[in-house]
């Protein structure tokens, strides 16, 4: 009787599960038709979107006009400033310094020919005057020897015996007189010479960069005791690389005109100069070859207006003309070596150029472009060719 019972509630349970599962059947069926008959009703009575061709966008650049002509190659470089002539001065003679310029000192400026210092001279006027008296014996010596050789002359001619030997006319006495007068002479000369040279003088107009000596010391012959520097002409020693050199002409160098430009406080000064020597020799290290340039000074009553010594300045150095090149902005070329141009119908070109020179601000261009053709000089993120584009005015 329980074995009846228990298979007959498992018969149930089954029948059940059997309904349930074909429930959510018909519901899962009833759900899909239900949002496919909502989907079709709004398909076809839902808004319709305007359809719209969006307006087409034309690029507005910038152009400008090239055309060809003549330009003048500049080439830059950056020096310091140095003086054209740097002085060790030593001294000539030996002695204590009795008198000192109150100017000899660093900063110091002479004229040509003006005293720096003085060594004591008394022993070089005593050595003078010596001189002087050795040199007045030795023409005494002289006269007296060619007055004894006259008085020798008359005497063998009396005798009549021949032609006289030179001994007999004093020749050779007279001959150690006159050598012992010159000798005398130049030693008068010389003391002439060491009585100048106990007074320093400036070799040309200078100014003092440094002292070795001062009042009451006593300098040796050879001892150092300033260093001088010219103070009206200045020159700069600049590099110029082996590309650039190419943009000079080679056999106009020395003689080139040439810009000086520094900046003092906060203005630019400008002063011309030439080129007055090339070392003509490649430096290794940084393969350059350096150009002497001449700074000219501005003389103002007398003031000599030069930049300071040492001062970082740049130059300008002029260069050889080159026909037949278009001159553009910088930003007209690009990477690739090209530009974008404008042709008749406003459609935008690429063209290959060939770059002559390329400078910071502007690019000469020697082939690959035509006269009269537009450039585009404003930036563009997607050039395409053949795009349509409005013309800035």
């Amino acid at each position: 009787m329980k074995e009846e019972v228990s298979n007959s509630q498992s018969e149930h349970a089954i029948v059940t599960s059997k309904w349930i599962h074909r429930s959510k059947l018909v519901a899962l069926v009833l759900v899909l038709l239900v949002g496919f008959v909502v989907m079709k009703y709004l398909k076809e009575n839902g808004p319709v979107a305007d359809r719209e061709v969006p307006p087409r966008v034309i690029p507005v650049v910038n152009v400008i006009e090239a055309y060809s002509g003549t330009e003048q190659l500049v080439v830059n470089t950056q020096g310091r400033v140095e003086p054209a002539r740097k002085t060790q001065t030593a001294s000539e003679v030996q002695g204590r310094v009795v008198v000192v310029s109150p100017k000899f000192e660093a900063g110091g400026v002479f004229d040509e020919d003006e005293v720096l210092l003085e060594v004591d001279g008394a022993d070089y006027v005593a050595g003078l005057a010596s001189a002087r008296s050795s040199l007045a014996d030795a023409q005494l010596l002289l006269v007296q020897e060619e007055a004894r050789s006259e008085q020798a002359k008359r005497d063998w001619q009396k005798l009549g015996r021949g032609e006289p030997s030179d001994l007999v006319i004093r020749k050779p006495q007279i001959e150690s007189a006159r050598a012992h007068v010159e000798a005398a002479q130049a030693a008068m000369e010389k003391a002439k010479r060491d009585l100048k040279r106990t007074k320093l003088r400036a070799p040309y107009h200078c100014r003092v960069e440094a002292t070795y000596t001062d009042l009451g010391s006593y300098v040796m012959t050879g001892a150092r005791l300033a260093d001088l520097y010219s103070v009206d002409a200045f020159e700069a020693r600049v590099p110029i690389t082996l590309e650039e050199l190419g943009y000079l002409d080679e056999d106009e160098i020395v003689g080139s005109s040439v810009i000086i430009k520094a900046s003092l406080g906060g203005e630019i000064r400008r002063w011309q100069g030439s080129v007055i020597r090339n070392e003509s020799q490649v430096d290794q290290q940084t393969m350059t070859i350096y150009l002497v340039v001449s700074i000219n000074a501005a003389d103002d009553e007398g003031v000599y207006r030069l930049p300071p010594l040492g001062l970082f300045v740049e130059a300008e150095i002029q260069g050889r003309k080159i026909d037949q090149v278009i001159k553009l902005p910088r930003s007209a070329l690009r990477a690739d070596n090209t530009l974008l141009t404008v042709n008749g119908d406003n459609e935008l070109d690429i063209v290959t150029v060939t770059p002559a020179r390329t400078l910071a601000k502007s690019v000469l261009i020697s082939a690959g472009i035509e006269d009269g053709v537009r450039v585009i000089i404003s930036p563009m993120e997607t050039p395409v060719p053949g795009m349509g584009l409005s013309i800035q005015e």
